[in-house]
């Protein structure tokens, strides 16, 4: 009876009795999983006969939006959104085989692999999801799992990240020898599934692990050559190991915002969203992946260095973006954050004068406590003997500093508006050309070294520079 009043509240908004007694409908997927861990269900999700048609007329009914889903391939699927509420829908796949039990065998792992008929209540639970789930074990419900469909290599990773659970041992030993099926697999899905992980508090966990087995390399092969590759006194680790270093770091102070930052933190927060934590860690993972093409050895100095690492980097991100098919927000944020990461962290080991600051932060705008972080993270990473303790804290203290003064002053500085308008410098007789936007940066100089604060000084300075121009040309 409890189960029972569970399913009524989960599904009762859209199946009504009528429609629950026209064929067995049963919950499946996440939605029992969740269930079975005595977690509210985020999603719903149901397996019945028929359900194309079903869901044409559950969406008839309540006015809702019909939208057919390409979720796993070959298992038709289709979304009920409430039209009102976007976040509201249930998701109606076809069940497959002859029975409820027949579905279920075809499932991935154990934890996914139970049901509840949403009729009776009745907990329907063949490979024992319950069991493995309170004893933290993920299982293959079949053996073929993993080459029917390789993607399931990372979702058994994602899992593991999401609940805290372990791979099985035979499961790892059928999911290790599937691995070289992974490029079998769209980029798409695959991206899909990377972003879950990095979705995740523990992802760098994940991301170790998958390392171990080769998985990385085959996704990532642009990694490779960081394998192995030593580096300056700085660091007291490989390129790669301190970029899973610098990652797991970055994922500690995105899991700790307010101790890290104190006060800050909620303002760090609002910027640093969720899908932002997720392309952050992947851009900890690959900010360095421009060094082993630009290692060198500087006689003079006696010193390894990587001079150019950062756009080089970015330049080899550019590939693996068009190779993984990452959409173009997501290629220019990671692309930035490697791009600038030695920039940002230039900001703490040089005086760099007010003015240049606040042209790289009006370039950046509110990315820059993105990489500002990645730099922290970065610092925190390279523990050679050419880095004391005291060297790295002090660096750390003056980059979160900077973070401070982005919010205290520099981001109301940055966003004020320009004191002269092209259309301004137009009226002084210049016309329309590349010779406006370099009177209107001129002027925005002396704005923000506070030379000027109205527009009429901001007009008699444009008319003495347009005034040089004449005399010396």
């Amino acid at each position: 009876m409890e189960n029972m009043i569970k399913i009524e509240h989960i599904v009762g908004k859209w199946l009504d009795r009528d429609m629950i007694g026209k064929t067995e409908f049963y919950l499946v997927g996440g939605t029992v999983r969740d269930i079975l861990s005595g977690e509210k269900p985020k999603d719903i999700d149901i397996t019945c006969r028929n359900a194309k048609e079903i869901a044409l007329e559950i969406s008839k009914k309540k006015n809702a939006a019909f939208v057919p889903l390409e979720k796993k391939p070959d298992e038709p699927c289709y979304r009920v959104v409430d039209r009102n509420d976007i976040s509201s829908f249930i998701d109606i796949s076809e069940m497959r085989g002859k029975t409820i039990e027949e579905d279920l065998s075809k499932r991935d792992f154990t934890i996914n692999s139970g049901a509840i008929e949403v009729s009776s209540g009745k907990i329907i639970d063949p490979f024992q999801s319950e069991k493995d789930l309170k004893e933290k074990i993920i299982r293959m419900t079949y053996s073929k799992c993993f080459s029917d469909d390789p993607l399931r290599i990372l979702r058994a990773f994602r899992f593991s990240s999401v609940f805290e659970l372990k791979i099985e041992n035979s499961t790892l030993k059928h999911l290790t020898s599937s691995i070289h099926l992974l490029p079998n697999v769209s980029p798409e899905r695959i991206m899909s599934e990377i972003y879950l992980i990095l979705a995740t508090t523990r992802s760098n966990s994940a991301f170790r692990e998958m390392d171990k087995l080769g998985i990385l390399d085959i996704i990532f092969p642009e990694i490779v050559p960081m394998k192995k590759r030593g580096q300056d006194g700085f660091h007291h680790l490989d390129v790669w190991e301190h970029s899973l270093f610098t990652m797991e770091n970055t994922e500690g102070i995105l899991n700790n915002l307010s101790v890290f930052f104190g006060a800050y933190g909620d303002m760090v927060s609002k910027i640093i969203d969720t899908k932002k934590r997720q392309l952050l860690k992947l851009s900890a993972l690959l900010h360095d992946i421009g060094k082993p093409s630009t290692k060198a050895f500087d006689s003079n100095k006696d010193k390894i260095t990587f001079y150019g690492h950062d756009k080089e980097g970015a330049k080899i991100f550019l590939n693996i973006a068009r190779r993984l098919k990452l959409s173009r927000a997501d290629t220019e944020f990671i692309f930035k954050m490697i791009a600038e990461h030695i920039n940002a962290l230039n900001l703490a080991v040089r005086r760099v004068k007010k003015l240049s600051k606040l042209k790289w932060f009006r370039k950046m705008n509110d990315n820059s406590i993105a990489v500002l972080i990645l730099s922290i993270a970065d610092v925190m990473s390279s523990q050679g003997k050419n880095s004391a303790s005291e060297i790295r804290d002090g660096l750390i203290l003056s980059l979160k500093k900077i973070i401070f003064d982005y919010f205290d002053w520099i981001k109301a500085k940055i966003s004020a508006p320009n004191l002269i308008t092209g259309d301004d410098i137009i009226k002084l007789g210049i016309e329309q050309g590349p010779e406006i936007g370099r009177i209107i940066r001129k002027i925005r100089e002396a704005q923000d070294r506070g030379e000027i604060k109205k527009h009429e000084e901001a007009v008699y300075l444009a008319e003495q520079i347009i005034k040089h121009y004449n005399e010396n040309n």
